[in-house]
């Protein structure tokens, strides 16, 4: 009886892990898993806190400054949502978390433009997750987008014909508005005792009083003022 041929384990090992064929995504998988790699033995990034920040001094200022020190990798300074402004700080991220502690330590209380600047070293549990979202976004000033969509909610309305001119309709705040004085004008009146219906003249009340201020001019026109005689010279 023939005694059965040994198998080798490099035939084994080839069966049971076969080579990545060399197409594009494979080497894509290989490169982001060697930079995973590379990035896990490497040191972790480190985060600083500028404060102070003198005006004029924004995001392309922050990355060319602060690059000196070393590789800047994100970047964010605080914006007001109304006016889009700096709030006059911000955060920064270095690709080596001990070029963020040596930023931290030497620009500390340096005079920058008129003001002292803050810096301080942020460790990675007191970083939100969503501190630097959106960084890339180019920043913009909001206020004449919302002014106009304010001109446009007050002017583009429905209108009304009255007496054959096109009136636009109140909107909800202009009602609110003047019911707000009707009562207050209520309130002044009711403190001097003076009895006064003040929806009748604002609600159309007063029309016939217009209407006879109006014939008032029109028979003034009618009357013509009376002529001088003039006086003839005496002839002696």
């Amino acid at each position: 009886m023939e005694a059965a041929k040994p198998v080798s384990f490099s035939k084994l090992n080839k069966y049971e892990a076969p080579k990545r064929r060399k197409t594009k995504a494979n080497r894509l998988t290989e490169a982001l898993e060697a930079d995973a790699d590379k990035d896990e033995e490497a040191e972790p990034r480190g985060v600083v806190y500028l404060g102070s920040l003198p005006n004029g001094f924004f995001e392309p200022q922050m990355k060319t400054y602060f690059s000196q020190f070393g590789e800047v990798t994100r970047f964010r300074l605080s914006r007001s949502p109304k006016t889009g402004g700096s709030k006059g700080f911000g955060f920064i991220e270095f690709r080596q978390e001990s070029v963020a502690k040596i930023v931290a330590q030497t620009m500390n209380k340096y005079l920058l433009g008129d003001r002292s600047l803050v810096c301080k070293f942020k460790p990675k549990d007191e970083c939100h997750p969503k501190m630097f979202k959106g960084w890339r976004r180019k920043p913009f000033d909001p206020r004449p987008r919302r002014r106009e969509k304010q001109m446009l909610s007050v002017n583009d309305r429905p209108t009304v014909e009255v007496d054959g001119q096109a009136v636009p309709q109140l909107t909800e705040l202009q009602v609110k508005h003047h019911e707000r004085r009707r009562k207050k004008l209520k309130g002044k009146l009711r403190q001097l005792e003076i009895d006064y219906d003040v929806d009748e003249i604002l609600n159309g009340g007063g029309t016939a009083d217009n209407e006879a201020e109006a014939e008032e001019p029109e028979a003034q026109e009618q009357k013509q003022p009376k002529k001088k005689k003039r006086r003839r010279a005496a002839v002696g």
